[in-house]
């Protein structure tokens, strides 16, 4: 594995001193896959009727969401740890991060930021899907230098068992896993971009092909907590149940997703105002 991808060395300016600064993959590939998902919107903004620049500044808003969001959850998961340890609230390292909370987050400012602009939710949406899994994609990639969420034990016969530095064993490298469904899903998000979908199906057929992607990759992490303890696995299941909490996100977005698909398009939406070009949706 490669959490730290380089170290910057310790840089003397006069009597101030900076560094040694390590610079850790998870964030390197956060970077990168947030600029490859913004590269794929502003590529596509023409289709929904949106200046390409305009949407640089929408994607912005939504980065910072997703990365607030994404710490709020992950401390209230373990809050009273983080309370016997206040000083880890505020650790600058991008390795307490939750999907789902940056996922929230992230949707609730776009949401803002269009309403704020006068522009078609539903189209802002529907745009930002595909830049979504891309960039989500790449961000597993990151996991997997990191040797976070790895997956269950497997053996060291199969061609791409990993060994992780904080895990027991050879295990599923599961992130990668999740990563190539959520690029299958893509693909197929990019397949119906080429068809005339009603508003609000290409956002809604997003949430069921992540979720659903989700909802298999838990599988291979999932495992008791002493599994987990003793490093074999990355997720618990929840309480008694046969699920993890990660099953119950994944389900609740792909029955999100089902009820939109259904529901959209039956009443068309309005632009605020139709005579500005880039407020209408193809």
């Amino acid at each position: 594995m490669l959490p730290i991808f380089f170290t910057v060395p310790k840089l003397h300016l006069g009597s101030f001193a900076l560094g040694p600064i390590p610079i850790h993959s998870y964030g390197v590939m956060l970077i990168i896959g947030f600029l490859a998902g913004m590269w794929l919107v502003r590529r596509r903004a023409h289709l929904y009727g949106f200046l390409p620049d305009k949407v640089i500044d929408m994607g912005f808003w939504a980065l910072i969401a997703g990365v607030l969001g994404a710490r709020i959850a992950f401390i209230l998961q373990d809050l009273p740890d983080y309370l016997k340890n206040p000083r880890e609230l505020f650790s600058p390292q991008f390795n307490g991060l939750t999907s789902f909370g940056g996922e929230i987050l992230a949707v609730i400012a776009i949401v803002l930021w269009a309403r704020r602009n006068k522009y078609s939710i539903v189209s802002i949406l529907d745009l930002a899907a595909p830049g979504y899994l891309l960039g989500y994609a790449i961000g597993r990639v990151g996991c997997f230098l990191n040797g976070c969420c790895y997956g269950g034990v497997c053996s060291p016969s199969l061609p791409w068992a990993t060994k992780f530095h904080d895990a027991v064993g050879y295990h599923h490298p599961a992130q990668l896993y999740d990563s190539l469904m959520n690029l299958a899903a893509l693909g197929v998000l990019l397949w119906l971009g080429r068809k005339k979908l009603l508003p609000g199906r290409m956002a809604a057929t997003m949430l069921m092909l992540h979720g659903f992607a989700r909802f298999v990759y838990e599988f291979w992490r999932a495992g008791t907590d002493d599994e987990v303890r003793r490093g074999l696995a990355s997720s618990t299941y929840w309480g008694t149940l046969p699920i993890t909490q990660g099953h119950a996100m994944a389900l609740a977005l792909i029955a999100i997703g089902v009820v939109w698909y259904f529901l959209a398009g039956r009443k068309a939406e309005i632009p605020a105002h139709p005579e500005t070009p880039e407020m209408k949706a193809a």
